[in-house]
């Protein structure tokens, strides 16, 4: 039975400095402000490179894992990959630009094959997923910059 994987790339440009995107976005436990799908994310006391993470709907529909950074070039690139749970990994790169920063998101998804896989691809979760990243961008875009904003004004 093989696995069905799912890549998708994604990208905003943020009217903020790379530092201000990379700063709130290095700090993985603020990740549910702007994925509703991720319930919850803790960082391991001790072992900073891996963190917990639960997404989902609720109950029963909650999948855990947890990640590994992998690479992290301040201010440019932060990777990660699933070390246990759903398979999964991906990056974040930060690339500056005229206006502020442009925010990339890379992203693959190992999911299981036969009917399973095949009920999930039936069901167009790639083109969910795709839609899914990119509000989840717009979505961080509007709170960072209300965010930086607010501070300009204080």
């Amino acid at each position: 039975m093989q696995d069905y994987t799912i890549e998708r790339s994604v990208e905003v440009d943020v009217a903020c400095s790379v530092e201000e995107v990379y700063n709130l976005w290095e700090n993985l436990e603020n990740m549910p402000r702007w994925i509703p799908l991720v319930k919850k994310v803790k960082v391991l006391p001790g072992a900073e490179q891996l963190s917990c993470w639960q997404f989902g709907l609720g109950a029963p529909l909650l999948t855990e894992w947890t990640s590994r950074i992998t690479q992290r070039i301040p201010m440019q690139l932060i990777a990660w990959e699933s070390v246990s749970g759903l398979p999964n990994h991906g990056s974040a790169q930060f690339i500056s630009t005229d206006q502020g920063c442009r925010l990339r998101l890379k992203l693959t998804f190992n999911l299981p094959g036969g009917i399973v896989g095949k009920l999930i691809k039936g069901v167009g979760v790639e083109r969910w997923l795709e839609a899914n990243l990119l509000e989840t961008l717009k979505r961080f875009k509007i709170l960072i910059e209300k965010e930086v904003l607010r501070k300009l004004v204080e």
